[in-house]
């Protein structure tokens, strides 16, 4: 089984990390294939770029897809057209008609884009040729919540051990003064304003740091040094690959989840995610207490909320957990 996972940048890098895990941990082989670099240097990189390629690479990519079963591409942010953009993109840079290829198309609508004009994907002259649809959990909801409509997990690759989950969460409780971060991609989407004004005050032996605008390597470096992470707060998204991210190094993430349940429900058979619900109202007041709660909770208590999340994450986010995910959608 051969799968090219096309976008233009690839926004989050999600679908050049499920192209890492399969590659890595399965027998699945894939590539991800995007137009442009990705602007945050993660470290996971595209397998190739279009615009840096030579020709004899752009052979390889022709070639590479023209041999895969399935392809995933995400459309990104593109003005509302006939066709959809990426597809389009690839077809007129490799010379190959995609979308009447046979191949099995799925496509991956990942955030405000599709948020923002739901009804015109959902009534898409070219719906009908694709496999299946995926949206991030908050998007599910907008969806026709057809038979070929799924949520999909957001996701960086990290391949983690549960019990060092668990020793570093210790470990980071030990300290006499412990880390809240918030490292926001967008300041203005994620709510940066609201988390700051929330955060002014805290118990004495917590401290909150905030930039924005640094490497996504210099992002993770604060993501091992901080105890709790402020995800985002904001009226209409829920948490993104930043919160996974933090989790995955031993964090307790905040961050506003409504309108997620139905999604997880449909995906893991249960109304959960590993995150404190921070909620909608933009009252710093509620949310500095939703904070300070946790931060007041004995080291006990929060090393058995974090045990569990653990166990929920080893399900979902293992190397097992998103193969598992990706046979479900190209079966």
């Amino acid at each position: 089984m051969k799968i090219s996972f096309l976008s233009e940048g690839d926004a989050a890098n999600v679908l050049t990390e499920y192209s890492y895990c399969l590659n890595k941990h399965s027998d699945i082989e894939s590539k991800s294939i995007c137009t442009i670099p990705h602007p945050f240097n993660y470290t996971i990189k595209h397998d190739y770029n279009i615009n840096t390629c030579n020709l004899n690479e752009i052979q390889e990519v022709k070639q590479w897809i023209l041999n895969s079963d399935v392809i995933v591409f995400g459309e990104e942010g593109h003005p509302l057209e006939q066709t959809y953009r990426t597809l389009r993109e690839f077809s007129n840079l490799l010379g190959i008609d995609l979308i009447n290829s046979g191949k099995k198309l799925c496509i991956w609508h990942p955030g405000s884009h599709y948020r923002q004009n739901s009804q015109f994907y959902n009534e898409h002259p070219l719906r009908g040729k694709i496999s299946k649809h995926l949206y991030a959990f908050d998007l599910y909801k907008l969806s026709n919540k057809g038979l070929n409509d799924l949520p999909f997990l957001v996701y960086n690759y990290v391949n983690f051990n549960k019990k060092e989950l668990i020793s570093n969460f210790k470990n980071k409780l030990k300290l006499k003064k412990k880390l809240i971060c918030h490292i926001p991609s967008n300041p203005k989407t994620k709510g940066t304003d609201i988390i700051k004004l929330s955060t002014t005050t805290l118990p004495d032996n917590y401290s909150f740091f905030s930039t924005t605008g640094i490497s996504h390597p210099e992002a993770v470096e604060y993501k091992t040094k901080s105890l709790f992470y402020i995800d985002q707060f904001n009226s209409i998204g829920t948490y993104g690959v930043a919160a996974i991210e933090a989790l995955l190094n031993s964090n307790l993430v905040f961050c506003t989840l409504h309108n997620t349940h139905e999604a997880i429900t449909k995906l893991t058979g249960e109304p959960i995610l590993p995150f404190v619900d921070l909620g909608t109202t933009p009252d710093p007041n509620q949310i500095n207490s939703i904070i300070s709660t946790y931060a007041n909770l004995p080291d006990k208590d929060l090393i058995e909320i974090f045990e569990g999340i653990v166990q929920w994450v080893g399900e979902y986010y293992s190397p097992k957990g998103i193969i598992n995910q990706i046979e479900n959608i190209i079966k």
